[in-house]
């Protein structure tokens, strides 16, 4: 995390004493450990080079699980317990693994995105800045990354922002 807050800074600092217009793509995922799609999280993983007995680890970990849930009311000592029923997406949660999973699930949003922006993703957040001197191509820079490409993302990997925010500054020249 602290890598992360420090190269978002110095990226904004930079680029404001440079005098250009910088502006951010600000984005929480909803739920995003559990929208988690396990075919495409392998895929990814075979792409950054998991297979063989390490790849049917991982899909022993993420794949085929079930879970069942239990209501203890306490106030009229009632216990309700549901049937078992198979998860089909999302990586279990409570372990350093999962953000870690998500990650690489996640991992080639910049590259989606622009090569015109700088990407900071850590577990669910997901920020993305954009810089330049004219105030134009900024914009279409940072509509087109937003509106295209991350709302394209997201339906495409099932992970939906819960909050957006684009923020811009602009110095005045002096």
């Amino acid at each position: 995390m602290e890598n992360t807050v420090y190269k978002l800074t110095n990226e904004l600092l930079n680029s404001l004493n440079n005098k250009q217009i910088v502006g951010g793509i600000f984005c929480d995922f909803t739920k995003a450990f559990d929208c988690v799609d396990n075919d495409i999280l392998i895929s990814e993983m075979e792409n950054y080079g998991v297979i063989g007995k390490g790849k049917e680890l991982f899909q022993s970990y993420i794949k085929d699980r079930y879970q069942w849930v239990l209501i203890d009311n306490k106030t009229n000592h009632n216990t309700t317990v549901s049937n078992w029923a198979r998860i089909k997406h999302g990586v279990p949660q409570g372990s350093v693994l999962c953000p870690t999973l998500f990650l690489l699930y996640i991992n080639d949003l910049p590259a989606v995105i622009s090569t015109k922006a700088i990407s900071v993703l850590f577990a669910d957040d997901t920020r993305v800045l954009f810089t330049h001197s004219n105030f134009m191509e900024f914009h279409v820079n940072i509509e087109t990354a937003f509106i295209i490409q991350v709302l394209r993302y997201s339906t495409v990997f099932h992970v939906t922002p819960k909050h957006a925010l684009i923020i811009q500054e602009r110095l005045k020249r002096q």
